[in-house]
């Protein structure tokens, strides 16, 4: 538990569309609002003193520190590639500081498989852990989120790595909202015969947990309904049902402005289409702890905005100051 020490958090400034200016306006929001962080910026110095320099009259803002990296690994950089070549870049650099002891936490926009991969290597799984899994929250139609893992870390998996996924999510989400979920598995019918047979023999074992609430098949449209709070499933149709989700949204409210556009009706909704806006915006749920790793690592949407990063950057503070990692770990060895 943190207590009355800071928590330092170590931030790849280089990872993401718009790094390092969306990172930085991100790291001084954060900064901003709680006075209980302290952030170390990791990137190329000659790219980053200017940018937060010019930012606050010449003077870098209170609580933050850059530890210089000598080069940045590329968006679409492999996980192999990350390993063999990633030496010394930022991303490199942010989680060497997390396996040093030296932060508490890593937040990065960068390639996945590379976070994935180095976190893995350099940090290390916790007991029985053999791959991280990502989790993210998605908007309900309950003013509640819902929790949904693995989102692409593990695109093939078996029954017992659903059930794996099952208790490090119902354990993290119980640190994040202060509730036990209700776990739902994402399947193509509600019904018990429907599906493969690896998501039928996950039910079963996912049942047979005393200390998991399980409410049953869930389809991909139940899984806005709020009828369950944490949904399970493997990567590729959890990342499937993310980006679509995105993208249903980002519609939307494309239309939605076209519609109203210089109307006295458009005038007249516009609040009301704000505070839509506000709840359905991915950016306000941006950020995905990789979950079985053995310090918080959050991955952040490469595209996010400067408030989606700040949201990322928030929840790796929110994990550690209520102990993610330690409790995650007391689950799994009771578990054995």
């Amino acid at each position: 538990m943190q207590g009355t020490t800071p928590i330092r958090i170590a931030v790849d400034a280089m990872g993401g569309d718009g790094a390092p200016d969306v990172v930085i306006d991100a790291t001084r929001q954060v900064l901003s609002d709680r006075h209980d962080l302290e952030i170390v910026l990791v990137g190329p110095e000659d790219r980053l003193l200017p940018a937060l320099a010019g930012g606050a009259g010449g003077k870098l803002p209170d609580r933050l520190t850059i530890h210089h990296a000598e080069h940045v690994l590329a968006a679409d950089v492999s996980a192999a590639a990350a390993i063999r070549r990633g030496r010394g870049s930022s991303l490199w650099q942010a989680i060497d500081l997390a396996e040093q002891g030296r932060v508490d936490a890593v937040v990065s926009g960068g390639s996945t498989g590379a976070l994935m991969a180095l976190s893995r290597q350099k940090i290390g799984m916790l007991p029985g852990i053999e791959r991280p899994a990502l989790m993210a929250a998605l908007p309900s139609r309950q003013q509640q989120l819902v929790w949904m893992l693995d989102l692409g870390a593990n695109i093939n998996v078996d029954a017992p790595r659903l059930l794996e996924f099952a208790q490090l999510g119902a354990v993290a989400v119980k640190v994040i909202e202060n509730r036990a979920p209700r776990i739902g598995l994402l399947n193509i019918g509600s019904e018990p015969g429907k599906g493969p047979d690896v998501i039928r023999e996950a039910a079963r074992l996912i049942e047979a947990q005393e200390t998991l609430d399980y409410a049953g098949f869930v389809e991909a449209d139940q899984v806005f309904a709020g009828a369950v709070d944490l949904v399970v499933c493997d990567g590729f149709s959890g990342n499937i049902l993310l980006k679509g989700a995105e993208g249903a949204i980002r519609l939307l409210f494309e239309r939605m402005r076209e519609e109203f556009q210089g109307t006295l009706g458009g005038m007249v909704a516009r609040r009301g289409m704000k505070r839509l806006h506000d709840r359905l915006d991915p950016a306000r749920h941006n950020g995905a702890p990789m979950l079985g790793v053995r310090k918080t690592v959050i991955k952040s949407h490469g595209s996010a905005c400067s408030r989606g990063f700040a949201r990322a950057i928030s929840l790796a503070a929110l994990e550690v100051e209520r102990d993610l990692i330690n409790r995650l770990d007391e689950q799994l060895w009771a578990s054995y």
